[in-house]
This record gives structure tokens, C-alpha cells and sequence, in this order.
């Protein structure tokens, strides 16, 4: 269990397969890079994952929050360091899941995409 006054860092591995798939396929790029991409998990008001640092109060990277309300959790999304979320994710305890978006309040609002749609830049 993680101590609520002492933020934890794990490493994530990156996952290839989508962005470099030809690569992958003839063997000149690993699926997955070894473990090196920082996440520094903290309690603030719930669990928040600071991603790409390794301090919990580094206000240049994007973090995710996980909030637990009765029956559901919330996820509350923060890509702008220090800003408003974009969007919450809700799961309820019954398996029902909805997302709301969040007005835009100057930031780059939330790009929904259908299930066909293309990320931007991605390869295909």
C-alpha cells in the first residue's frame, strides 16, 4: 500500500505496435521498450498519477486523478499541467462506464474520436 504522505514512481514501458507496426513486424523495433517512462503516484484528494515525472508536485507534466464517489469511480484528466480537466471518465460499480466531456476554458479542448478514427500523426 502506498504511503498517503510518500509519492511512489513506477516505470512504464512504451508500446510500439501502433505507431511503428512495419518495424515491429520484421523484428527492427521492439513491441514494447524496457520500463524507463517515470509515473510518480501520489494521494492528493484521491490517487493522482503525475505522468512523465518523478516528483508529485511537478506542474510541467499531465496527470490523471482517480477519485472514488459512492458506487462509481471518476477519473478526472489533466493533460495541461495545473489546469482544468478536459473530461471525467465514469465507471460504476454495476459495469455501466460514461465519459463527459469538460467545457474548454482556453486550453485545447477534448478531440472525442469514433472507433475507425485515426489518432493525429499516427502511422497507419
Amino acid at each position: 500500500m502506498i504511503e498517503p504522505t510518500k509519492p511512489e514512481i513506477v516505470l512504464v514501458p512504451t508500446y510500439n505496435g501502433t505507431t511503428y507496426p512495419a518495424d515491429v513486424a520484421s523484428g527492427a523495433k521492439q513491441e514494447y521498450t524496457a520500463p524507463e517512462n517515470p509515473i510518480t503516484i501520489a494521494y492528493d484528494n484521491g490517487l493522482r498519477l503525475v505522468l512523465g515525472a518523478v516528483e508529485a508536485d511537478d506542474m510541467t507534466k499531465p496527470d490523471i486523478q482517480v477519485e472514488r464517489q459512492p458506487g462509481r469511480w471518476v477519473v478526472f484528466i489533466h493533460p495541461e499541467p495545473g489546469g482544468d480537466p478536459v473530461g471525467y471518465l465514469y465507471i460504476y460499480d454495476d459495469g455501466r462506464s460514461f465519459f463527459q466531456k469538460e467545457r474548454e476554458f482556453g486550453t485545447p479542448g477534448l478531440v472525442v474520436l469514433g472507433p475507425d478514427d485515426k489518432l493525429p500523426g499516427e502511422y497507419p
